[in-house]
């Protein structure tokens, strides 16, 4: 019995032993577990601060962009303090401080000067305009009151007086100046006289365009009116129109007197009618 009993406590001692050295080495361990996270998480945690490497500077694109930026910021802080407020009325001298600041662009100088040009440019027909109209008043106004004139064409010996109108009344007394042209005292004036080749015999009309074919270009022609003012021409050109044509009565562009008489046909200078086709008709310009 005590052999068995020996043997029982000696057992016991053994499984205590066993327990106890568990507990030491579970406690060591979980001690161990514990020292090794604590270290793990301050190394982790200092990787994190601090990452592993060599430290380099900004670049400089970027600390120059960030100095341009703080001066832009710095100038419209300036600009904003300088700026007037809304509320606040300038007084005359800081409103032409203001507006000399300000300059035009060359371009919108060099256009101001263009339309300028421009403006004078037209203005320029404007005064012709203006010249032409003074001119035609002034003649009106020293236009005689009797429209009356007389003509004188030396190469053929004529000299004869033009009474106003083309009606037989005026074309029998002499030559009629045909009414809605021109008088030489006015400026563009085409003045246009008419008359017979045979007339009347025993009046002012007989025979007093019969020479009018033998007036040469270049023979002088003179025009007086009522006030004694005299109007001198030069033949510049001989005509041979139908009788319908009225062209020849308008304006030319230059003063000129026509003179207007008929013939027989186109050609014929010296047949005496009877029908009298062509209207013959010798113009001069005024010299």
């Amino acid at each position: 019995m005590a052999g068995r009993s020996g043997s029982g406590w000696g057992r016991a001692g053994v499984l205590l032993i066993g327990v106890v050295a568990l507990v030491v080495v579970g406690t060591s361990v979980l001690v161990g577990t514990q020292l090794l996270s604590s270290t793990g998480g301050a190394q982790a945690q200092k990787r994190a601060v601090e990452p592993t490497g060599a430290k380099q500077d900004p670049p400089k694109a970027v600390a120059e962009k960030a100095d341009s930026s703080r001066e832009d910021d710095a100038q419209k802080d300036e600009a904003k303090k300088e700026e007037p407020k809304k509320d606040e009325e300038l007084s005359d001298e800081e409103q032409a401080e203001v507006a000399d600041s300000f300059s035009a662009p060359e371009e919108v100088a060099s256009a101001s000067a263009s339309a300028s040009a421009e403006a004078t440019t037209e203005e320029a027909p404007a005064s012709a305009s203006a010249e032409a109209t003074t001119e035609e008043a002034s003649a009106a106004a020293s236009a005689p009151a009797d429209t009356t004139m007389s003509l004188s064409v030396p190469s053929i010996g004529l000299s004869t007086t033009v009474y106003e109108s083309a009606s037989e009344s005026s074309l029998t007394a002499g030559t009629g100046h045909l009414g809605g042209t021109g008088y030489p005292w006015i400026p563009g004036s085409n003045t246009y006289v008419a008359g017979h080749r045979l007339g009347y015999p025993g009046t002012g009309s007989d025979h007093v365009f019969w020479d009018l074919p033998s007036v040469a270009i270049g023979d002088p022609v003179s025009l007086t009116d009522a006030n004694g003012q005299t109007y001198d021409y030069a033949v510049s050109e001989i005509l041979e129109v139908p009788i319908t044509d009225l062209s020849v009565t308008e304006p030319v562009g230059s003063d000129v007197v026509s003179l207007q008489t008929c013939i027989e046909d186109y050609g014929n200078y010296w047949a005496e009618g009877p029908n009298w086709n062509v209207r013959y008709v010798v113009r001069a310009e005024k010299v």
